[in-house]
């Protein structure tokens, strides 16, 4: 079974994959997983950092798809599993019936 996970990475003051006032932004590579669904949504905080969801069928995929990520040596990364709203109301109401 899939299961969706949000992935947080902050800077842990590292060089934070060379990304800087005065890099260059090639969009192309998230525009990319994007597209092909490997990332269904993708956001960065204005203080430094960003954010993904992702859905893994399994172990390996989702350790591919966190650890894969340019930005994960210079982050401390956060994986936290996540479901749909009104699946998990649901879910609690039968879990209570």
């Amino acid at each position: 079974m899939a299961m969706k996970f949000m992935v947080i990475n902050t800077p842990n003051g590292h060089n934070y994959a060379g990304v800087g006032p005065k890099s260059s932004v090639n969009t192309a590579a998230l525009e990319g997983l994007l597209g092909d669904g490997s990332v269904e949504a993708a956001y960065v905080t204005v203080a430094g950092g960003h954010m993904y969801v992702v859905t893994a069928e399994t172990t390996e995929e989702l350790v591919h798809k966190v650890r894969g990520n340019p930005f994960f040596h210079d982050s401390n990364t956060e994986v936290i599993p996540i479901i749909d709203a009104v699946d998990f109301l649901a879910g609690v109401k039968k879990a209570f019936a």
